[in-house]
């Protein structure tokens, strides 16, 4: 399973087969590149510029969107419904989290949660090989400290941050989100120039923080 770091909240999960499954391509009015690249599956976490862009997938692909459990050929995802803010969706509305198992191994994307999990949706989230979270706090998502504390309670094997500054950002449309430095600095971790994660095998034990580098 190969799975890359577009940009933003955006990334590319291939399985063995060659599929592809892209989770929540943004506007490029966020400012990174959109690649115009297709994919079978695509996920939408919810109706935000930033998140349902989906122009951006050339050709056919099917639409995911929503809690419940979607089964294709070899591929299962499972969505939770989770609040946007911490006012239980009254002022953002409501998102949904992803888990995928593609190859034997389980992907979780947190989208752009900021409001607190439930317990039962918690208990199915945790000890994922990767957990795909955001951190760049600001009043959409959670903030590093708050994204460090659920890291720890979510017991992930490897975690890739997203959702933060860059330079890059279209300020005027997502004004001050935080970089990614203080949410790696909670577990001493550096950046990383790659843009994929390759998972072969058994993950390490973790949480391992994997800090990809965005490739739009």
């Amino acid at each position: 399973m190969l799975l890359e770091y577009y940009a933003h909240s955006c990334f590319a999960v291939t399985d063995g087969t060659g599929r592809r499954i892209l989770i929540d391509p943004y506007d490029p009015t966020v400012g990174h590149a959109m690649p115009n690249r297709p994919a079978e599956v695509t996920l939408v976490s919810h109706a935000h510029f930033d998140h349902d862009h989906l122009a951006a997938v050339p050709g056919r692909t099917r639409v995911v969107r929503g809690a419940g459990e979607h089964r294709f050929e070899g591929l299962t995802i499972q969505g939770f419904t989770a609040d946007h803010d911490e006012e239980g969706g009254s002022r953002l509305g409501h998102i949904t989290l992803f888990r995928l198992e593609v190859d034997g191994h389980s992907v979780v994307h947190l989208s752009d949660l900021q409001g607190p999990l439930t317990s039962e949706v918690q208990a199915c989230l945790q000890g994922a090989d990767v957990l795909l979270i955001p951190c760049g706090g600001a009043g959409y998502t959670l903030g590093p400290r708050e994204a460090a504390a659920l890291v720890r309670t979510l017991r992930p094997r490897q975690v890739v941050p997203m959702h933060y500054r860059t330079p890059f950002l279209n300020r005027s449309r997502l004004p001050d989100l935080q970089p990614v430095d203080p949410f790696l600095q909670e577990f001493g971790a550096r950046p990383l120039r790659e843009s994929s994660l390759r998972l072969e095998g058994p993950a390490p034990e973790g949480p391992e923080i994997v800090a990809l580098s965005h490739m739009f």
